[in-house]
């Protein structure tokens, strides 16, 4: 069997020439290369030309497009970019003629090659652009509280117009993708739903989320801290739906509770994102206990995840976050807003607790009183664990896959 896959990130592979270390895709990939009698090919998008290496058996055919000086002021449109993909994603196809095509995301373009091919296509579901768009401004934020931030600024305004319309296209290119593709994995409630609503026909397959080594082989454990300083650690804080608002709401709280805590969070903040909360919520991040720490290497990561005392996840819209399910592999206690596929991965009271978005104040009262109750920390940290390392398996994720793809296969 021959499987192309579409991506849009440099595979490590490719990038090293060793193992796959890097996220989701690199775990999966790690698992696939075990499948005996199945050949790999994967296509992605490159940043600039690049020859096709075959390593380990798998190939890799990097995809690099052409820009003019015009075109690159307006890269980011996205009508453009699609066209300017397809050509090059249809060419692989006809080289390599696969059995099956898998894309990464219903968010990318790549989906769209299924009006040009009999081939069957299977989108793995990641995020999705449509409930993302509409969850992408938080109670009391809006793009007219943009532009009246910076109504000085010409060159901002212009980015902002620019992003908007991105944003629609994006979203129209995206409900197509959904109507093309008949086959999509999944793994949560929540993306199993959507895909029904987006194309009420489609077939759909569970297959679980590969994650890294680093966190399921079991060389790490959370343990319960000694003190009761509360140390909470986040995951991700790119963008508003991540629940920035919700974050510095809560922390606000936590201080004028006299709450003994520190919130490490890592990953970056966009200076004009980080701007627009800290105006709109009168408060600096580092004046209440939070502290951005920048992108963190995954042995960092388990550093700090295993010397907190509990992961605290803000979000407004998920699918299945691999911050959550990575921090459940290694023990750490969770509290999130209960959104997306989130329910999937955590059992109220029985793996962690779950709060309503938005709602800081309930947010605040779960960390409190959790933290307290050293027994049901320990008691959520072996509940968590225990699942989410089943549910992470590297040998039920490939009979899962191998299952699905049989399945396309033979309904083809």
């Amino acid at each position: 069997m021959r499987v192309l896959w579409f991506e849009v990130t440099t595979p490590s592979v490719y990038m090293s020439g060793g193992d796959p270390i890097g996220g989701w895709q690199d775990s999966l990939e790690r698992i696939v290369r075990t499948i005996s009698d199945l050949e790999l090919i994967i296509a992605f998008v490159s940043e600039k030309q690049s020859e096709i290496k075959v390593i380990g058996g798998v190939t890799y055919v990097p995809i690099y497009t052409r820009w003019s000086f015009l075109e690159r002021k307006v890269k980011k449109y996205w009508d453009l970019y699609v066209k300017k993909i397809l050509p090059e994603a249809r060419s692989i196809v006809e080289k390599y003629t696969p059995d099956l095509i898998q894309v990464f995301g219903t968010e990318w373009p790549f989906g769209q090659i299924a009006a040009y091919t009999d081939i069957p296509v299977i989108i793995h579901i990641m995020g999705a652009i449509v409930p993302y768009n509409n969850a992408n401004y938080p109670p009391n934020y809006s793009i007219q509280g943009e532009v009246s931030l910076n109504w000085w600024n010409p060159m901002r305004l212009l980015h902002i117009w620019k992003k908007q319309r991105n944003s629609k296209n994006w979203e129209q290119w995206e409900k197509s993708t959904w109507r093309l593709v008949k086959y999509y994995m999944g793994r949560t409630q929540w993306d199993e739903s959507l895909s029904r609503v987006m194309h009420p026909g489609r077939s759909y397959f569970h297959v679980d989320e590969a994650l890294r080594l680093s966190f399921t082989r079991g060389d790490y454990s959370w343990t319960l801290p000694k003190d009761d300083k509360i140390r909470i650690m986040t995951i991700g804080c790119g963008s508003l739906w991540k629940g920035l608002d919700m974050m510095l709401k809560v922390a606000k709280i936590l201080v004028d509770l006299g709450v003994d805590f520190e919130w490490n969070v890592a990953g970056n903040i966009p200076p004009e994102l980080k701007r627009i909360v800290e105006h709109n919520e009168k408060a600096c991040f580092e004046e209440y206990n939070i502290h951005i720490m920048g992108y963190k290497q995954p042995d960092d990561l388990i550093k700090y995840l295993c010397s907190s005392t509990i992961y605290v996840h803000t979000a407004y819209v998920e699918n299945s976050p691999n911050s959550i399910c990575e921090a459940q592999c290694l023990g750490v206690p969770v509290v999130s807003t209960n959104v997306g596929g989130i329910a999937s991965l955590i059992r109220q009271n029985i793996d962690g607790l779950l709060v309503a978005a938005n709602d800081p104040w309930q947010m605040a009262d779960a960390i409190i009183e959790l933290c307290k109750d050293k027994e049901r920390l320990v008691c959520f940290s072996k509940s968590s664990k225990k699942k989410a390392l089943a549910r992470h398996d590297d040998e039920q994720i490939k009979l899962q896959l191998i299952e699905c793809y049989r399945m396309v296969l033979e309904n083809k």
